[in-house]
Order: C-alpha cells, then sequence, then structure tokens
C-alpha cells in the first residue's frame, strides 16, 4: 500500500476525538498502522479494530487496507482481496486502494479485473503515474502494444525520474525490434540509476540487436558486476563473445553457465561451437557428445560434431554424423557438400563426386562445392571442368571463389590466385587469412592432380601454416599431407 496513508493516520487518531474511546484508546488500535515486521501481531490488532460497531466508515476502511496490506505480505491472498473489496464499498475513491486491488488481481492471474482497478483509480486521480506504468505493463502483455506504450509514456511524463517504467518501456521497444529507441530508454533509466543491471542487460540486449558485440560486452559485464547471479547477462555475454570471435571469453562464460544450470543443454552446445571455432576439436567433439546423448538426431549438434570430427582427423566419424543428417534431409546441400569434402579427405573420390554433384543441383549449394566436385572427378577419373566451365559460366563478378576456378580452368595463373585470396584476406576481420588457406590447398590439389607431390606438400604445409582450422581447406590439407606422408 502507498506509505502516506500509514504514515498519517496516527496524527489523525491523535486529534481526532473519535478515538477518545473504545478499542482505539488502547495501544492495539494504534498496533494496527503502525509499521512492523511483525505481520501477524499486525493481522490481530487490525482484527481487534474491526470487532469494534462504532468504528467510523472512513477509520474502518483504512483498518481493512492495513489488514489486506499485512495478508498480501503473509501470503493469505484470499483474505486480502476481501478486505480490499470491503474498504473499497466503504470508500470507493482510494486511488490507492484500487490500484492495490488491481496488483493483486493481477497477481492472481485475473488481468481484466486488474487493468479495470487501475482505469478506476486514473478516473479518480489522472496524475497518477503509478496506475499508468501498471496499467501500461499489463497491456503490454496482452498484447495492446500501442495502449500499452501510451499508458507507460504518460506514466515517464508524470515521474520522469521513475526508472522501472523506463525499463519496461524498453523491454517493449526491444521485443517490437526497436533497437536504437530501446537504448535511448534503458540510457534514461541508467541516467537516474547508473547500477540498475536490468537496464544494463536491456541496453545490452538491444546492442546485440545491432550487432555492437563490443559495447553489448561492456554493459552485459557491468550488469554481472552488479549482480553476480544474474545469469541472463552471462549467457548474454558469451553469446557476444561468440559472435565476437573472443573464443576464450565465451568458452569461460559458457563453462560458468553449465556449473550454473546443470540441467540445461544450450551452454554446452555453444561452448561445443566455441570450442570448435578456436581449434580445440576434440574438446568440441566431447561436448558434442554430451549434448547428442541427450538430443541423439539434433541435425546442427550432428554437423558441429561432423566438423569437429573432421578437423581432428576423425573422417569416418564425420561421414558416419554427415549420413545421419542425410537420412533425414536427403535433399540438404550442406550436409551433402561437407560428406563430399570428407570423402575426398578419405581419397574416396568416386563417391565424393556424386555427393558434390548432387549438392551443386540444389538451390542454395556453397560456391565452393564446384570447386570440391571438380577436385573429385578429376582425380576419381572423370572430366571435371565439364561442370566446372559451367559454374564459372553462371558466376558473374570475380569474387571469390571464381579466380580458382579460373585457375583450374586454365585461364589464371597460381600467383594471380595467392594475390586475389591474399585481397580478399585482407577484408576479414582481424587481418584473418581463410582466404590464403584456401588458395593453398587447392593449389596443392592442382599439383596432386599432376602428380606433382613435392608441391603438393608445400602447398598443404602452407596452408596448414594459415593456421585457419576452422575451415574445411585446412582439414582437406591436413588429410593430403597425412596421406603423402605415409606414402613415403
Amino acid at each position: 500500500m502507498n506509505s502516506w496513508r500509514i504514515l498519517l493516520l496516527p496524527v489523525a487518531l491523535a486529534v481526532s476525538p473519535v478515538f477518545a474511546h473504545g478499542a482505539f484508546a488502547q495501544n492495539t488500535g494504534l498496533d494496527c498502522f503502525t509499521p512492523t515486521t511483525d505481520v501477524p501481531a499486525k493481522i490481530a490488532a487490525c482484527s481487534r479494530n474491526l470487532e469494534s460497531r462504532t468504528l467510523p466508515a472512513g477509520a474502518r476502511a483504512l483498518a481493512l487496507l492495513a489488514r489486506a496490506d499485512a495478508f498480501v505480505i503473509s501470503g493469505d491472498n484470499t483474505k486480502a482481496l476481501a478486505d480490499y473489496d470491503a474498504a473499497l464499498m466503504l470508500t470507493p475513491t482510494d486511488t490507492g486502494a484500487l490500484i492495490a486491488r488491481g496488483k493483486l488481481h493481477e497477481a492472481l492471474g485475473n488481468a481484466e479485473k486488474a487493468e479495470a482497478d487501475y482505469s478506476a483509480a486514473l478516473s479518480r486521480d489522472s496524475t497518477t503515474a503509478e496506475a499508468y506504468a501498471l496499467r501500461g505493463a499489463l497491456r503490454l502483455k496482452r498484447g495492446a502494444t500501442t495502449e500499452g506504450l501510451s499508458d507507460l509514456g504518460e506514466a515517464r511524463r508524470l515521474d520522469p525520474s521513475d526508472a522501472a517504467t523506463q525499463r519496461v518501456i524498453g523491454a517493449a521497444r526491444l521485443k517490437a525490434g526497436q533497437s536504437g529507441e530501446a537504448i535511448a530508454t534503458y540510457t534514461a533509466a541508467l541516467a537516474a540509476n547508473p547500477r540498475d543491471a536490468a537496464a544494463l542487460r536491456g541496453r545490452a540486449m538491444a546492442y546485440a540487436n545491432q550487432e555492437n558485440y563490443a559495447a553489448a560486452i561492456t554493459d552485459f559485464s557491468a550488469a554481472l558486476a552488479v549482480n553476480p547471479k544474474d545469469l541472463a547477462a552471462l549467457e548474454g555475454r558469451a553469446m557476444a563473445a561468440l559472435h565476437s570471435q573472443l573464443f576464450a571469453a565465451a568458452i569461460a562464460d559458457f563453462s560458468a553457465l553449465v556449473e550454473a544450470r546443470p540441467g540445461e543443454d544450450g551452454p554446452i552446445f555453444f561452448r561445443a561451437n566455441a570450442k570448435l571455432q578456436s581449434g580445440d576439436a576434440k574438446g568440441a567433439a566431447l561436448d558434442f557428445n554430451a549434448f547428442l546423448a541427450k538430443h541423439s538426431g539434433d541435425g546442427e549438434a550432428l554437423m558441429g560434431r561432423a566438423l569437429a570430427r573432421q578437423t581432428a582427423g576423425d573422417y569416418a566419424g564425420a561421414e558416419a554424423d554427415l549420413s545421419a543428417i542425410l537420412a533425414v534431409m536427403p535433399a540438404a546441400a550442406q550436409p551433402l557438400a561437407n560428406r563430399g569434402y570428407v570423402r575426398v579427405m578419405m581419397g574416396q573420390h568416386r563417391a565424393a563426386a556424386a555427393d558434390l554433384a548432387l549438392a551443386a543441383a540444389l538451390p542454395d549449394a556453397p560456391l565452393e562445392v564446384a570447386l570440391w566436385r571438380y577436385i573429385a572427378e578429376v582425380r576419381a577419373g572423370l572430366k571435371g571442368e565439364i561442370a566446372l566451365a559451367a559454374s564459372a559460366k553462371n558466376i558473374t563478378g570475380a569474387a571469390w571463389p571464381v579466380p580458382v576456378m579460373h585457375y583450374f580452368l586454365g585461364t589464371l595463373a597460381g600467383d594471380a590466385v595467392l594475390a586475389a585470396a591474399a585481397k580478399e584476406s585482407a577484408k576479414e576481420p582481424g587481418g584473418a587469412t581463410g582466404r590464403l588457406c584456401e588458395a593453398y590447398f587447392y593449389l596443392g590439389e592442382a599439383a596432386l592432380i599432376v602428380k606433382d607431390t613435392f608441391e603438393a606438400a608445400k602447398l598443404f604445409r602452407a596452408a596448414l601454416a594459415t593456421g585457419m582450422t576452422r575451415y574445411t581447406e585446412y582439414a582437406g590439407a591436413q588429410a593430403e599431407l597425412t596421406r603423402l606422408e605415409n606414402a613415403r
């Protein structure tokens, strides 16, 4: 209840002649209205007051409201609601009582009655910011976004310092995909209270939606500094770190989530992804194993484990995972392509060519399928130039990996391919050398095709030297180099 009713009442009792006799002449009368942590004693004192048949209507209403508040604290909502109803029968214009009953109706899941009480309070006093804020939040919950935001805007106008209202508006803007507006609203809330963990987390989520992961990580970290147990902020920071390729930080946060939420598998899945991208293929495979133990048919986890196994040199395991996906989705381009890549790594070129031909015919096939298909077909003794020339003809421009296609077709020199790869790599975050890894691998395959094993080995080693472990071409170079070394 509003504190003004409790604080002002003893003064009224002291001066009113009505209370010069009966129960109010005793200390037990005032105990009903005196702030206390002894809730049962407060309920008993109010009940004694209400036993008086001579108690004036106004005083009876106040005693009922005080007892209702105490019942709410004690958890006896049925008795609390009965007291609020009785009090409002006596003083139907009490806005504080209407708001209190509205809150109780809302807590009990009766949104319609709650909104009616908030509206009634506003019809009595249209300057009550709390009623606008409560009704606005309730309207948002039932999907009346325009009306809800209008109410919350009025609450903010009446009480600009109310950070809670700002947070609710921010959350609504965030849910509506209005990230910029959400950031502005949360920033206003944080101006009132810089240590508002919920506002910090909300603004961080809005930043993440804008892919401003650095700002998101800063706010998530600030929220966790205020409340280290805020697991939503920890999860948000972990995901932002993963998107930022800060794999060590992501792994640390996901590990903390695994410990904090032992029954949840999501953090294990995302930690596996972070480990895979960081180059810890064996650790990723273990996490994917743990996840798949409970979700055996999960296609994304099977794909992730296939990539981890492929990087770790377990080509048969990778092939099995990809085949499991294709048993359910036989026309999925990426799993078909990946199984084709793995079969090239295993030296099964004819089977690889079949997979890659199927993948190439699908509309969502990745461009590099044409290159791997060419490698598989030529090394299987087939005429791969025909399909590759058709693919190159259908691609406009000279974007990567078109230069490699022209190299295989004999219209571009190897040095030009490396130059194009270096130019593309310069565009990658942090100066990564992924395109160079790809270029060295493809040039190495070209050397193998003409049986220049010495040059091929040198080029495969150059691919591995880039350190781009999360690239399929890295795994391919590793497989080919191992086979060359074993053949000596």
